[in-house]
């Protein structure tokens, strides 16, 4: 079973240590995590800016980092004076031509 005390990440993919402490100290702190709904085990969590996509093993509690990314921000040039998305704006511009 899952314990937030001295958890164990394995660090397959020899992402930097810093990023395996960030999600060490997410998953103590309780942070919030996301079932796969295709997969058991499987989990998404949102720490820091950061997605963390993890395996945890039913029979040792242990977590596997399987990847990780930082989170993407909504674009201000699409959503800013109302205009149309960049890709709707460029095609427009075109077909004028």
């Amino acid at each position: 079973m899952f314990s937030r005390e001295n958890i164990r990440v394995e660090n397959r993919w020899l992402y930097p240590s810093a990023i395996v402490d960030q999600l060490r100290t997410a998953l103590s702190n309780g942070a919030e995590m996301h079932a796969d709904e295709s997969r058991r085990n499987f989990y998404d969590l949102n720490a820091e800016g950061r997605t963390y996509f993890i395996y945890i093993s039913p029979a040792s509690g242990s977590v596997t980092l399987i990847a990780t990314w930082v989170q993407k921000r909504p674009s201000a040039d699409a959503k800013s004076a109302g205009q149309a998305p960049w890709w709707r704006r460029i095609t427009e511009h075109f077909l004028a031509a």
